[in-house]
């Protein structure tokens, strides 16, 4: 067995032990083929209509597709290390770190093949739990001109647009990212914020629903949520919604039965949204990003608004996603290049390194979100191929078509909504 192998073999065997027993009723994620963000013109992305249509028949037919060389054609000298910025629980894990549900260097078989192939290190780190407090922490800097500290960073399509509108991304040379270029899905081709590319890459795509913790609500004498309106009927301090506005707002329009898309949504609607999370606000609920994986762990949360693959990464057979009835958000996060990186070169050779379709598989066969590349699905079927993923649990990464029918885009708002978006947001959760 080659030591590629035998790694994404570990992955497989300790990906599998965290998920025995978790439930499968109504979760799944989507090969988003979002809208941008808050780019210089606010022009929307395909139709959420037109773009489940697409990304549904591409993953019904992924097949893998020859790939290039995995080197580009003119080599560079490598340098680093290689400062990534990413979001808790979003690339493959092995041994105590798997266990843990959280990085440390040496634990992931994508960044240490990585470090072999080119002989460099890669401070990989998990920074982000929401797009706007990150971003406050580079704002500094690319207002000044200097250089962020990090090389690679992985931000939300709104927030990647409004960096691209900004001028604040360096641009992608595509003769380094050969596989970015052959295999990036064809849905997630073509957005009008970077319709060619020139300054990102999707990383992974997924949805935004309902979260619970089975023995909490068990114990409480309580249903299980099924619903977005259920949230309402919980306790208040034991929920929690999301920092990330578009999200918690987003799912806010659904439960009262608004458009939750971006070229209907009005700042009225939102000002709905907002009178009817007040009361629950004042009653204890709570906005966080990512911390709600441990807020979940300590049972000091019962339900939330969560991200696809969180729960189902987090190991608990407690913890449950729930596509809700009303429908769900979808999206994409990306990697971004920021202006000034020490190391662009070697940022752009990561982008390719996870490209390749094995690697993009070894990934998403851990993480459970929705891989951008083509080829992943054949490929997490043989390495599955002893012990198939049950078919209730294909759609985390594969969606269906009644999934997808029900999910709905909220990135590209005009200017005028989204200082609405955001105003609404502070007044409800103070920051």
């Amino acid at each position: 067995m080659s030591d590629r192998v035998a790694r994404m073999t570990d992955v497989l065997i300790s990906r599998r032990h965290f998920i025995q027993g978790t439930a499968a009723a109504g979760v799944t994620v989507f090969l988003a083929a979002c809208s941008g963000g808050a780019s210089a013109t606010n022009t929307p992305g395909p139709s959420a209509a037109a773009s489940a249509a697409a990304a549904s028949a591409a993953a019904a037919s992924a097949v893998p597709s020859p790939s290039p060389s995995p080197e580009p054609a003119t080599p560079k000298v490598v340098t680093g290390p290689l400062k990534w910025a990413n979001w808790p629980a979003y690339i493959d894990l092995t041994g105590q770190a798997a266990a843990n549900q959280k990085y440390a260097a040496g634990s992931s078989p994508t960044i240490v093949d990585f470090e072999k192939q080119y002989n460099v290190q890669v401070d990989y780190e998990e920074k982000i739990e929401e797009n706007n407090s990150f971003f406050a922490t580079i704002q500094p800097q690319l207002v000044t001109g200097l250089p962020t500290g990090w090389d690679l960073i992985v931000m939300t399509d709104w927030m990647a647009g409004r960096l691209i509108g900004l001028n604040w991304l360096e641009k992608i040379d595509q003769g380094n990212v050969p596989n970015c270029v052959a295999n990036l899905r064809d849905p997630l081709k073509g957005y009008p914020w970077d319709p060619n590319n020139d300054y990102h890459y999707p990383w992974q795509s997924g949805m935004t629903g309902i979260g619970y913790d089975s023995t909490s609500l068990k114990n409480a004498k309580l249903p299980v949520p099924t619903k977005i309106a259920d949230l309402w009927t919980l306790p208040s301090d034991k929920v929690t919604f999301l920092t990330e506005a578009r999200d918690t707002f987003g799912l806010g329009l659904l439960k009262l039965g608004l458009p939750a898309d971006s070229t209907q949504t009005t700042a009225d609607n939102l000002q709905a949204v907002h009178d009817d999370i007040a009361p629950l606000v004042a009653k204890g609920l709570r906005f966080v990003g990512n911390e709600y994986l441990q807020d979940f762990a300590s049972k000091k949360t019962w339900a939330a608004f969560v991200w696809s693959g969180d729960l189902a990464n987090s190991g608990s057979p407690d913890q449950h996603f729930v596509f809700p009835e009303e429908g769900n958000m979808v999206w994409s996060d990306n990697m971004l290049i920021p202006k000034g990186a020490t190391n662009k070169y070697t940022a752009e050779l990561m982008m390719n390194w996870v490209y390749d379709p094995k690697i993009a598989a070894q990934i998403a066969n851990y993480v459970y979100y929705v891989s951008p590349v083509k080829g992943v699905e054949a490929i997490v079927g043989q390495l599955n191929a002893s012990s198939p993923i049950p078919a209730e649990k294909l759609p985390l990464l594969f969606p269906t078509a009644d999934i997808v029918a029900k999910q709905h885009n909220f990135e590209s708002l005009s200017s005028d909504v989204e200082k609405s978006l955001n105003s609404l947001y502070t007044d409800l959760s103070g920051a």
